[in-house]
């Protein structure tokens, strides 16, 4: 697959867009790598710099749909470029700190700035694009971003251990500038129906479905401290639990709701968020287990293991692009239906696999058949939901892909723990990739049935109001 002329041109107006989410990406897969020489170097230890990468999670993923809707409310693009620039100054905090809550602090706000970015860019490329082209010019941008993850272990890895690792921060600078300068001529969208008052914002759904994930998340990411039956796990779960069944409450009688009703009883795209989120469980929970099996058990430095998963990143960085040329050709269910079975038999090889040329291979079809599973999400909420409601859509896929993503790899973590001694051994990794493996295999298998008897008409079954 090879992209058009006309497809590449009808891209270049989104650059800046693609650079945002390219950010996002590449600052997210270098952290890894970079931990333990950060924990060195500010004289800590790198369980305690965890939270360098849960509360980047914990706020792009409950921030999602609220930012959804003030792109929604006050112009996409508008939202887009000040994330960017938040997450472009958070960034350069990042790099200049020397102390350890500031660090986690400037974190979080990039997480905000994240937040900002994702729902609004996908908007906007729906919002001015053909049917045609769209989904083409999705996956370039699916593409650039990839390209980010791909960079991102190396990068990371080498960076760290060469010129420091607050270079993993401050890469971003230039970029987000060069995004912030190129943003200003696109053209932005919003949804006229959604008014440009904020007081008409529903203050009460942002509350409630903000304070529900940081409490789930929170509850979840300390599991392996904590343990699952103590008050101070049940406590922030069942709180964060109750707020969200509040949050749907809520959305039922709000005159202007964050996520309407509707969106939720259109059959397809439930289905298409649920296996997406499944398929990005299992991209998190094998980028966790190699990095354990390649510098705790193969004892490689952190370059060289940055290099080991350059395969593995080149396989997501590709299907961005792949996912957005398949879907103009199969219906989008189908695809993700055979991207989730496939995920399966990849995870397996991935916990059998013995050298490191075998390993390095496996890697590369995990990047491939997960990375197709996590691309055809925000394509998915552009296919099957109208053009002014595709932020609104996105960003309740992305809550989805992000916030379960984030879980998995706390279970993920914690099933690797538990099994053999401390550190991790190969048994914990292997049987952790199976499960991941089985569940993935009959989420696939359910796609593919519930879509092969009807798949011709479920594009059209349970639209969603205009």
């Amino acid at each position: 697959m090879a992209l058009s002329t006309a497809t590449l041109r009808a891209s270049l107006p989104f650059l800046p867009a693609a650079a945002g989410l390219f950010c996002i990406q590449l600052d997210f897969f270098s952290l890894g790598l970079a931990l333990p020489t950060m924990a060195v170097e500010l004289g800590t230890t790198v369980t305690n710099l965890q939270w360098l990468l849960s509360g980047y999670m914990i706020a792009l993923g409950a921030l999602l749909i609220p930012s959804g809707r003030l792109g929604d409310m006050l112009g996409r693009r508008e939202v887009m470029l000040a994330g960017i620039a938040l997450f472009g100054l958070s960034s350069l905090v990042c790099g200049l700190a020397s102390a350890v809550p500031v660090l986690i602090a400037a974190r979080v706000a990039q997480g905000v700035g994240a937040a900002m970015i994702m729902p609004s860019s996908f908007a906007l490329v729906t919002n001015a694009t053909s049917e045609e082209e769209r989904p083409k010019v999705t996956g370039v941008l699916l593409g650039v971003s990839g390209v980010g993850t791909a960079l991102g272990p190396v990068v990371g890895g080498v960076l760290s251990s060469t010129v420091g690792w607050r270079w993993v921060f401050l890469v971003n600078v230039p970029v987000a500038l060069l995004a912030l300068w190129g943003g200003r001529r696109m053209r932005t969208s919003r949804d006229e129906e959604a008014g440009r008052d904020l007081r008409t914002l529903d203050w009460w759904g942002v509350v409630t479905v903000v304070g529900g994930l940081v409490a789930i998340s929170v509850a979840i990411d300390d599991v392996g401290v904590q343990g699952w039956t103590t008050p101070a796990t049940w406590g922030p779960l069942l709180g964060g639990l109750a707020l969200l069944v509040a949050f749907a409450v809520r959305e039922r009688h709000a005159p202007a709701p964050l996520v309407r009703p509707s969106l939720v009883r259109n059959r397809l795209f439930v289905l298409l968020c649920v296996a997406g989120t499944l398929a990005n469980i299992g991209t998190v929970t094998y980028i966790v287990a190699a990095t354990i099996d390649l510098q705790t058990l193969r004892g490689l430095p952190a370059a060289a293991a940055g290099l080991a998963f350059a395969v593995s990143s080149v396989g997501l960085a590709a299907c961005g692009p792949l996912s957005g040329w398949v879907t103009t050709k199969v219906p989008a269910g189908l695809v993700m239906a055979v991207s989730v079975l496939a995920c399966a038999p990849a995870l397996v090889l991935l916990a059998a696999a013995g050298p490191l040329p075998l390993y390095v291979v496996a890697l590369g079809l995990c990047g491939l058949t997960t990375g197709m599973g996590y691309g055809l999400g925000p394509l998915a909420a552009q296919n099957v939901l109208p053009a002014r409601r595709s932020a609104e859509g996105t960003s309740v896929m992305l809550t989805s892909l992000i916030c379960v993503g984030g879980i998995g790899v706390v279970a993920a973590t914690a099933v690797i723990e538990a099994v053999g001694p401390r550190p991790p051994t190969e048994a914990g990794l292997a049987l952790t990739l199976v499960a991941i493996a089985a569940l993935l295999l009959v989420a696939g298998v359910a796609t593919l049935v519930s879509q092969w008897p009807r798949r011709r008409t479920a594009e059209t079954t349970d639209p969603v109001p205009a």
